[in-house]
């Protein structure tokens, strides 16, 4: 069975120029362990096929399958309950709480999840220290580099023990020796863990990383290639 598995998934939004169509009747199947890209020019549909996948956007049309768990059908309790313990998230903005620092960020999915303090704290401290930042540890967000609050990210996005990783632009903010770094990781992660990574990127750097490129267009997939 597929980790992943839209049918037919249509998201129209409606605006005062009337309604754009961004995902168009898009059927897909994503394995455990893959590390794929979702390519394409800007407005193609790209965030929007993530943010379904990860349930942060209900489609207007078709179902979407993690596992055994069709999420088109849940209630939005459900859907909150079911993200917190089964997808990782990495955005373009970090989305890090500025307050805390960067073990209080990793560690605070697990607080959510009811994990005792000293459980999330040590799997906290092991996530940074398997991202390379263990050092900063103590550190708040405006004290760390784009490169490093992104790497804090990605610790927070595998803290809960998620099914796989959703990555929306990870890179865009990043120069190129931070994004290299942090492509490593990930591909180390996916490599080593079978950790299943699903990007939305128009970044060369990524889409070269990757071993399956989904490029959309106008909302359709209009080529889907293993590499």
């Amino acid at each position: 069975m597929s980790l992943i598995q839209l049918n037919d998934v249509l998201k129209i939004y409606t605006s005062k120029a009337g309604d754009v169509t961004a995902v168009d009747h898009v059927s897909l199947s994503i394995e455990a362990g893959e590390f794929t890209a979702i390519v394409g020019p800007s407005g193609c549909g790209k965030t929007t096929l993530l943010n379904a996948i990860g349930g942060l956007d209900r489609p207007d049309k078709g179902s979407i399958r993690i596992g055994n768990s069709d999420i088109t059908g849940m209630s939005d309790k459900a859907l909150i309950d079911f993200r917190l313990n089964n997808i990782g998230f990495v955005f373009q903005a970090y989305n890090l709480i500025p307050v805390l620092t960067a073990m209080e960020n990793t560690a605070f999915i697990m607080e959510l999840q009811g994990v005792k303090k000293t459980e999330r704290l040590q799997r906290a401290m092991d996530l940074l220290s398997a991202v390379g930042i263990d050092g900063k540890a103590n550190n708040r967000p405006n004290q760390l580099s784009g490169g490093q609050q992104q790497r804090v990210a990605v610790a927070r996005a595998l803290a809960s023990h998620p099914q796989f990783i959703l990555a929306d632009e990870p890179t865009a903010n990043l120069d190129s020796s931070s994004t290299g770094q942090l492509l490593d990781i990930m591909a180390k992660l996916n490599a080593d863990e079978g950790m299943t990574f699903l990007f939305s990127t128009h970044d060369q750097r990524v889409i070269d990383r990757a071993r399956r490129v989904i490029t959309l267009e106008d909302g359709k997939v209009i080529s889907d290639v293993h590499v």
